[in-house]
């Protein structure tokens, strides 16, 4: 078990600049994905399903804990890779480096948000799923105008 975590954290350190940006923008898609119809059941855009709202509710945990705001922005990785295949363009902004902290308090603010999400959809209170949903816009909505390119 120990050599497993070694090989990973030596793969995460040789990591190209072009797969972690292919990364984060992987994780950031698969949340979208997921998100989105949390959002519009909060919004009532849709219609409320509980078993729906708890399965991409707890997804959009799962895939947080990859820890997409950590090591998948890597210094340098604010412009575009030329010639790479897999990333092409980037839409992080360079103040996630240049303002280091702003970014990480943005970030722990989306994942306390995160984790209160599917701490209310385990309870199964419908109340408190949507206004928690609503939080977690919020949040990544403050996130991404600090950011994240238009």
């Amino acid at each position: 078990m120990f050599a497993a975590v070694g090989v990973t954290s030596i793969a995460l350190a040789q990591m190209k600049p072009e797969d972690a940006i292919h990364a984060r923008q992987s994780i950031m898609r698969t949340m979208g994905i997921s998100f989105g119809p949390v959002a519009a059941m909060a919004q009532g855009k849709i219609p409320f399903d509980q078993k729906a709202f708890v399965a991409d509710a707890l997804r959009v945990e799962a895939v947080w804990q990859l820890n997409p705001t950590g090591r998948f922005f890597p210094a340098g990785t604010d412009k575009a890779i030329p010639g790479s295949k897999i990333a092409e363009y980037t839409k992080a902004k360079s103040e996630i480096w240049s303002e280091p902290d702003k970014f990480k308090k943005a970030a722990e603010h989306a994942g306390d948000a995160i984790g209160k999400l599917a701490q209310a959809a385990r309870s199964g209170d419908e109340g408190a799923m949507k206004a928690a949903a609503g939080n977690v816009g919020k949040a990544c909505k403050a996130c991404h105008d600090d950011f994240h390119a238009k």
